[in-house]
């Protein structure tokens, strides 16, 4: 980590004030090359950083002073200084098709799941090299780590209905996956796993590390993990029409609030974004947001204050306002972004440059 803060300031060799503070939303383009930014003042697009090949997934240690772009269809990662918005170094060392990645809160070690080759790789920032292998079932999706950086936790989608013999001849892991890994972050082993009952999506940990809320295939809803017990404590399901019921959908993309009180949740083909209460078991389904387009994935701001959706369909982002539960802003990014995966950023202004 060291090293790449150094590659930072190098490469730019740029003045930075800390005084002023700039939030910026990275908004990954799932069809494209490149990560649109927004500052979040004003939901206005600010610029555009060219990573790589199919963004996939994106992290930044709590010190927020670098971003990580994992690219997946050139197997690589990109390392973003977040101020001058560059690319300052970019590794091509991993497997086939790097997914959502996460980033230990010291910036040390990248976990990255390798969906192509059916294991997780954790990249050592420091030394610049792989470090370890975790070998799951399924398909490497998602990745989470405590807030306290002891454990991550790995969720392998697998391959559904799809055929094992078609997805052995293009080289794809053929396994089935109930289960989210959990993983020592100190010696990066498997210690346990916790089972989900169909292939887990995406996850979302609570700020205190107790509770994991997990997306599963074939649930309208969300599971809730018990992170101190490993073991799922309750099945939650969105209130849904009779008429939306008999719609095919599937929930893709959750996050929690930044004070750990409720879990949003989205359902992806019917466009609608629910809300609940997690301060009680089970949670309780408290609005209902109409995202009048589908629902990829959401981010949050540091503050708490706003939660960003993203809408592949029609290259679109809604910012929705925490507390009132209302939309706020509608940004249009260029046609062609089809915008997922986002992350929020309070990074330093540049006030000056030498």
């Amino acid at each position: 980590m060291k090293l790449i803060r150094l590659l930072v300031i190098v490469a730019g060799a740029v003045a930075i004030s800390a005084q002023a503070n700039q939030q910026k939303l990275y908004v990954l383009s799932s069809l494209g090359n490149d990560v649109t930014v927004i500052d979040v003042a004003s939901n206005k697009i600010i610029g555009s950083i060219e990573v790589g090949d199919r963004p996939h997934g994106i992290a930044a240690p709590r010190s927020q002073d670098v971003l990580y772009i994992a690219t997946e269809f050139d197997n690589s990662l990109a390392v973003i200084d977040p101020v001058r918005d560059v690319v300052v170094k970019k590794y091509s060392i991993f497997g086939n098709r790097p997914n959502e990645i996460d980033i230990t809160s010291d910036g040390r070690y990248v976990y990255l799941p390798i969906l192509g080759h059916g294991v997780y790789e954790v990249f050592d920032t420091e030394s610049e090299a792989i470090v370890a292998r975790i070998a799951t079932n399924g398909f490497p999706h998602n990745a989470v780590i405590s807030p306290d950086d002891k454990f991550a936790y790995l969720s392998a989608m697998d391959r559904g209905l799809a055929s094992a013999e078609v997805l052995s001849e293009r080289g794809l892991p053929t396994t089935l996956n109930d289960k989210i890994y959990v993983v020592d972050v100190a010696t990066h082993n498997i210690v346990a796993t916790i089972p989900t009952g169909d292939a887990p999506r995406p996850i979302a940990i609570s700020p205190d590390g107790n509770w994991l809320y997990v997306n599963v295939d074939g649930l309208q809803g969300f599971l809730v993990l018990d992170l101190v017990k490993r073991k799922q404590v309750a099945r939650v399901t969105y209130e849904l029409t009779t008429e939306e019921q008999a719609s095919p959908s599937r929930s893709h993309g959750l996050i929690v609030t930044t004070d750990g009180k409720e879990v949003w949740a989205s359902d992806v083909n019917l466009g609608l974004v629910f809300v609940f209460d997690v301060t009680q078991n089970p949670p309780k389904q408290v609005a209902r947001l109409d995202n009048e387009a589908p629902v990829y994935w959401m981010a949050i701001t540091p503050d708490g204050k706003t939660i960003y959706v993203s809408s592949a369909p029609g290259d679109v982002v809604t910012a929705y306002d925490v507390r009132t539960r209302t939309k706020t802003h509608t940004i249009q990014l260029q046609k062609g972004k089809s915008p997922k995966r986002m992350l929020v950023l309070d990074v330093p202004s540049v006030l000056s440059h030498k």
